[in-house]
């Protein structure tokens, strides 16, 4: 079971390889369109950032 720190870094994870793997597959017919990679990306530092300042302001982590 993940603690709670590590939760947070395993949640902002998860869009930063999806948003990785989109950069990646992103072959479309109108050419490449980086936007919705970094965009994914830029969720996952921010969601991992939040979580992890409002746990640590709850003091459990």
């Amino acid at each position: 079971m993940l603690t709670k720190g590590y939760a947070a870094w395993f949640l902002g994870a998860i869009f930063g390889v999806v948003g990785i793997v989109y950069l990646l597959l992103n072959t479309g017919t109108s050419g490449f369109d980086p936007a919705g990679a970094t965009m994914l990306i830029i969720l996952g530092i921010a969601m991992t950032f939040a979580f992890l300042i409002i746990l640590r302001g709850s003091r459990e982590l």
